[in-house]
């Protein structure tokens, strides 16, 4: 079993795996089924499909399983913390910079990006729907003090609706 999630400086906070598994892996690793590594994410990833297509590739190119663990951003990044991960794909820039900067990861790599839709009633309490910076947007949903729901999981979305 690979077991890179041991040591602090092991956990990557980057998913590039069929990129890279011929520089960490070696491009002739012969199939092991015992073989795998953990990837924390997010729901968000894990419901785009993205794995989906992407992992059978990795474990044909390397031996390879990878188990995914589909979480809020908080909780992945407490997986990883805890050397319970391998592979962190999470969408928070100040929580990101901070697992690199507590020595958990040498550097952290962009790889996708979120868009923000605000969805609200047909009467628009709050004024925002010409609003196209949704920070903004929220913080004038604040301000008129109108209903807003959210996930409240300490998820990436979580976090940036703060």
């Amino acid at each position: 079993m690979l077991n890179f999630g041991k040591t602090k400086r092991a956990t990557w906070n980057v998913f590039v795996l069929v990129a890279l598994s011929g520089v960490l892996f070696g491009s002739n690793t012969a199939p092991a089924a015992d073989k795998f590594i953990t990837v924390a994410s997010t729901s968000s990833t894990q419901n785009s499909g993205l794995f989906d297509h992407l992992l059978p590739k990795f474990k044909a190119a390397t031996g390879i399983s990878v188990r995914v663990v589909a979480v809020g951003t908080g909780a992945a990044i407490r997986l990883a913390r805890a050397g319970d991960a391998d592979v962190l794909l999470v969408h928070h820039r100040p929580s990101e910079d901070r697992f690199v900067a507590d020595g958990y990861a040498e550097k952290r790599y962009p790889l996708m990006h979120n868009n923000f839709l605000i969805v609200g009633p047909s009467g628009d309490p709050a004024g925002i729907a010409d609003m196209t910076d949704s920070a903004k947007a929220l913080g004038k949903i604040a301000s008129a003090k109108a209903i807003f729901a959210s996930r409240g999981d300490e998820s990436g979305t979580h976090k940036r609706e703060q």
